[in-house]
């Protein structure tokens, strides 16, 4: 099952710097993991995404990059240029399909991946 993500929206995962609302992120993440993914789990949701790496992440990752060099090729960027990145952002209607992991992957190990990864279990 695919759903579709603005950009913009997607931003946030595939760069790691917060573009959009939190909602979204949850939005996002409960869908790649069909799951109802709490606060905590968040991070190790994200890990379990980035070491599945499926075809769209890398993909989108790649070009929102591209993008974003075009936009300011400046290597060391300041929070007044990642604004404008942000605005320029905005104008980008670019409409994503995103595929849940378990179209792609084995997703029988998401459990016991998220327990062996706990932020609140002692180990």
């Amino acid at each position: 099952m695919t759903k579709q993500f603005m950009l913009l929206q997607l931003f946030s995962i595939l760069d790691g710097r917060l573009s959009t609302t939190m909602n979204d992120i949850y939005d996002i993440l409960n869908h790649i993991c069909d799951s109802n993914l709490m606060t905590h789990h968040l991070p190790i949701a994200m890990d379990y995404l980035k070491s599945k790496n499926p075809w769209w992440f890398c993909n989108e990752k790649t070009k929102l990059e591209t993008q974003i060099d075009t936009l300011c090729p400046i290597k060391e960027r300041n929070f007044e240029q990642f604004k404008w990145i942000m605005s320029n952002m905005e104008l980008d209607k670019t409409i994503v399909d995103v595929p849940q992991l378990k179209d792609e992957f084995d997703t029988s190990d998401f459990g016991e991946f998220m327990y062996n990864n706990s932020l609140l279990l002692n180990r």
